[in-house]
């Protein structure tokens, strides 16, 4: 049996209900944020959960808990399901309402999720993904491009085009051409052995603690526009994201990166981050 946390009460997942008025499901009016679990613990939490509130400000969604409320109704769930390691998602709705738009008088609908999501096959870890650049335009004035909204549907668009193209993943990019993110995490390059974060990407909550790891450890680190041909000149090209943890990209729209094959500071910064989210040697 797998418990959901909804409105205050757990319940088990086959037995959960929306209204099929919730503009959550109307509208796709709501927003979401995740977290990955260690030991137990949600990793970086207070950021997570710092994202999740100004994704909600931003579309006008008042959370009807606070900060430690939303964090003890994670734990509370995690510790349901019995789970040690896996992934915690946290939704928000607008709330039921009227068929309309109208936005008003809604009460906001909080659900949290325990399960286990691995976007990419353990084997490929080590080995590096192949990916494609996502014909969509990435628009940053658009809040689903720049939050975690539940209007996803450009994320999905993205990672159908990948898989039919024989790939796992995908790049976004601006109509400036700037290589902006992936749909699984922040995307990061390393040149003259320097680490180089994508500027223009939406935050994420682990790419910035990698970031703050690999400086820790001594690396170069520094924000810039990147290209599609400056992400085929590099050496290394990877991303990390709370689901899929730290992995590389070795060959994008058919061009291999480097050696075609996954770079020592992909590996590096992979192990310090296993280090550092299990208290393992890295």
């Amino acid at each position: 049996m797998s418990l959901l946390w909804l409105n205050g009460a757990l319940i088990d997942k086959t037995e959960a209900r929306v209204s099929p008025f919730d503009h959550g499901f109307l509208y796709c009016d709501g927003v979401w944020e995740h977290f990955r679990l260690f030991n137990g613990k949600p990793f970086g939490a207070d950021h997570h959960l710092k994202l999740l509130f100004a994704a909600a400000n931003a579309v006008g969604i008042d959370i009807p808990l606070s900060h430690d409320e939303l964090l003890a109704a994670i734990n509370s769930t995690v510790k349901a399901n019995n789970r040690t390691e896996g992934y915690v998602r946290v939704i928000v709705t607008r709330g039921p309402g009227t068929i309309g738009p109208d936005p008003r008088k809604l009460d906001p609908q909080v659900i949290v999720i325990a399960e286990e999501y691995q976007p990419f096959p353990q084997e490929l870890y080590g080995h590096g993904l192949h990916a494609v650049v996502s014909r969509l335009i990435h628009d940053p004035d658009n809040p689903a491009h720049w939050f975690r909204t539940l209007n996803q549907l450009h994320v999905v668009q993205a990672k159908r085009y990948a898989l039919l193209n024989g790939c796992l993943e995908a790049v976004y990019h601006t109509r400036a051409g700037h290589i902006v993110g992936s749909t699984e995490g922040f995307l990061f390059a390393v040149k003259d052995g320097a680490l180089i974060v994508a500027g223009g990407q939406p935050e994420d909550a682990t790419g910035f603690a990698v970031a703050a790891l690999a400086a820790a450890g001594g690396a170069v680190v520094a924000e810039h526009a990147l290209t599609f041909k400056d992400l085929v000149a590099a050496q290394e090209v990877f991303i990390a994201g709370t689901a899929c943890g730290i992995i590389g990209i070795v060959r994008i729209d058919r061009k291999d990166i480097g050696s075609g094959t996954e770079g020592p500071i992909t590996r590096t910064i992979r192990e310090r981050y296993r280090s550092l989210t299990r208290g393992e040697p890295g």
